[in-house]
């Protein structure tokens, strides 16, 4: 499979049958750019303007929204909702979690997560290999909650998002304030895509931070 970050919370699974996955898109006034990449499936884990911009895409793709299960071109989708912050969703509303199953790997992209998740959600989750995890607080979880979430999950890799870049044009916290703190180890990469297989997956959880 191979991940390609887009800034924000999009990214591009590419499994091997060459079916790709763009999680939520955003839009312009983000300030990242719009992926110019035709993809089959989009997951939009909530209605704002910086996750929900399947418009500005190209192509056709088949949209994935809301709890639920489903299988498209072989990818096994599972949606679990949450909240976008601590009062039960009366701030800023529901959010939904993916579990997203190709190439034997399992993917949880936690969107706009507002709390930290729990023994309940790991159990009806089960388990991760690559968890993309919100950590620039005020609008999502924070560092600290982060942290708490990677406890609960124990993926094997974690991938940061949803943070303050040079590019991003409102304020989120920078990655910094999540990686000073994490006890896991920390991978940092010099290419926007990486490529993972099943069988190269870390025994141990490992924090791995893509460029933007």
């Amino acid at each position: 499979m191979k991940i390609i970050w887009y800034g924000h919370s999009c990214f591009v699974f590419t499994n091997s049958e060459g079916k790709k996955i763009l999680t939520d898109p955003f839009d312009t006034s983000v300030g990242y750019e719009i992926p110019k990449e035709e993809v089959d499936i989009v997951t939009v884990s909530h209605s704002h303007f910086d996750h929900n911009a399947v418009h500005l895409l190209k192509g056709n793709p088949i949209v994935v929204e809301g709890e639920g299960e489903t299988t498209i071109h072989n990818v096994k989708i599972k949606g679990f909702n949450t909240y976008h912050d601590e009062e039960k969703g009366q701030k800023r509303g529901i959010n939904t979690i993916y579990l997203i199953e190709t190439d034997g790997i399992k993917i949880l992209h936690l969107g706009d997560l507002g709390h930290p998740l729990t023994d309940e959600h790991k159990e009806r989750i089960g388990d991760v290999d690559i968890l993309f995890i919100p950590v620039g607080g005020i609008y999502t979880i924070d560092a600290d909650k982060a942290i708490k979430t990677l406890e609960i999950i124990k993926p094997k890799i974690a991938i940061p998002m949803h943070y303050k870049t040079p590019h991003l044009k409102f304020d989120l916290a920078r990655v910094d304030e999540f990686l000073n703190k994490v006890k896991y180890p920390i991978k940092k990469f010099d290419e926007k895509e990486i490529e993972i297989t099943k069988d190269k997956l870390p025994t141990n959880t490992e924090v791995w931070v893509l460029p933007y």
